[in-house]
C-alpha cells in the first residue's frame, strides 16, 4: 500500500480511540483500516459496549482484550485469525460475536464461557466439529456456521433451548442428534447442501419452525407420514434433491417447494452477521458483501483516483 495512505490510516485509527477514551464513547468503529495488531490504547477505552474490526488484517487478539469488560459486541470477521481468541472467555458480557472469516479449526472449549451470548457467527471457517461446551450458551438465539466442514452435532447443542435461528448451510452433516426436538423455539432452520438422507421424524416435535431449508442434500424419498406431521411449517424447500414427487403429493402438501425458488435461495444464503430478524424466511444482511478496497497497479499518475475513496474517510473526520 502507498506509504502515504499507510501514514493516514495508522494516524486516523488512533485518533477514533483517542477521541473514543476522552469521549467515553461506547461504541467504536474500525472496520476496513488494514489493522494488523490492536492497538494497545483500545484497552483504555473500558467503557466500551461496542467494538468493530472487522475488514482487517489481524492476526492475533491479544489476551490484554479480556480488559474490555462491558463489551456487549464484538466483531473479527474477515481477519487472519487462526485460532479462536483466548481472551474472549472472559468478556462475560457479551452478547454478540462474529467471528466468521477467518480460518478457525475450532471454536475451543472456551466458547461455553461466553453464557450471555445471543448471536454467534462464525460462517466460513474451517471448522470441523463444534464443542459440547456450546450448550452452555443457554441464551443464544441466533447461531450461524455455514461454509464450514462439520460433520457431526454435540449432543449439548440441543440444550441451546431458546435458539429460534440455526444455519448450518454448506457442511457435511449426515443426520441431526437424537434430542434435536428439544430445539423448540427454532422458527428458521437451513440445513441446506449437506448431505442428509431423510427428514428426521424429531423435526415434526419442532411445532414454532416455519421456515425449513432442506436443498440440495441427499433426500431419495419423502415419508408422507413425517410430512403430514409437519404441516404447521410454512416452507419447506427441497429443491435440488434426487426425490421425485407426484404432482398429487405437492398438491397434499402445499408447504412443499421443489422449483422455482430461485429468490428464496438468493435471499436466504447471505445471512452473517445481523441479529434475527421478525422476517423469518427472507432476512438477509451485508456482511458477506465485500466492500473491501483492493491495492491497485496503476501508475503513479493515478494514485489519487485509486485512493481518494480512502482518503475521504480521514479527511472528514478532520
Amino acid at each position: 500500500m502507498n506509504p502515504f495512505i499507510t501514514f493516514l490510516q495508522r494516524n486516523h485509527v488512533l485518533a477514533r480511540i483517542e477521541c473514543a477514551h476522552a469521549n467515553k464513547a461506547l461504541h467504536l468503529c474500525l472496520e476496513d483500516n488494514d489493522i494488523t495488531d490492536i492497538p494497545p490504547k483500545i484497552l483504555e477505552c473500558v467503557q466500551l459496549h461496542t467494538l468493530s474490526l472487522a475488514r482487517n488484517k489481524i492476526i492475533e487478539v491479544p489476551l490484554t482484550l479480556s480488559n474490555l469488560k462491558n463489551l456487549h459486541t464484538l466483531t473479527l470477521d474477515y481477519n487472519s485469525i487462526n485460532n479462536f481468541p483466548v481472551a474472549l472467555k472472559d468478556l462475560k458480557q457479551l452478547k454478540i460475536l462474529n467471528i466468521s472469516h477467518n480460518a478457525l479449526k475450532d471454536l475451543t472449549k472456551h466458547i461455553g464461557s461466553l453464557v450471555n451470548l445471543e448471536t454467534l457467527w462464525c460462517n466460513g471457517c474451517c471448522l470441523e466439529s463444534i464443542p459440547e461446551e456450546i450448550g452452555n450458551l443457554i441464551h443464544l438465539d441466533t447461531f450461524g456456521a455455514r461454509n464450514n466442514h462439520i460433520s457431526t452435532l454435540p449432543s449439548r447443542f440441543c440444550e441451546l433451548k431458546e435458539l429460534r435461528w440455526l444455519t448450518l448451510e454448506n457442511n457435511e452433516l449426515i443426520s441431526t442428534p437424537e434430542n434435536f426436538d428439544k430445539l423448540e423455539e427454532l422458527v428458521h432452520l437451513n440445513l441446506s447442501k449437506n448431505h442428509l438422507n431423510s427428514i428426521p421424524n424429531r423435526m415434526c416435535e419442532l411445532k414454532k419452525l416455519k421456515y425449513l431449508f432442506l436443498q440440495s442434500n441427499m433426500l431419495f424419498e419423502l415419508d408422507e407420514h413425517v410430512m403430514a406431521n409437519l404441516s404447521h411449517i410454512h416452507k419447506i424447500n427441497l429443491s435440488n434433491n434426487p426425490i421425485i414427487l407426484s404432482a398429487d403429493t405437492l398438491q397434499k402438501f402445499t408447504n412443499i417447494i421443489i422449483s422455482g425458488v430461485t429468490s428464496l435461495q438468493s435471499l436466504e444464503v447471505n445471512s452473517d452477521s445481523d441479529s434475527s430478524s421478525e422476517d423469518w424466511e427472507d432476512s438477509i444482511d451485508s456482511s458477506e458483501i465485500d466492500m473491501t478496497a483492493t491495492d491497485s497497479d496503476e501508475d503513479e499518475d493515478e494514485i489519487f483516483i485509486e485512493y481518494f475513496p480512502k482518503l475521504t474517510k480521514y479527511l472528514v473526520t478532520y
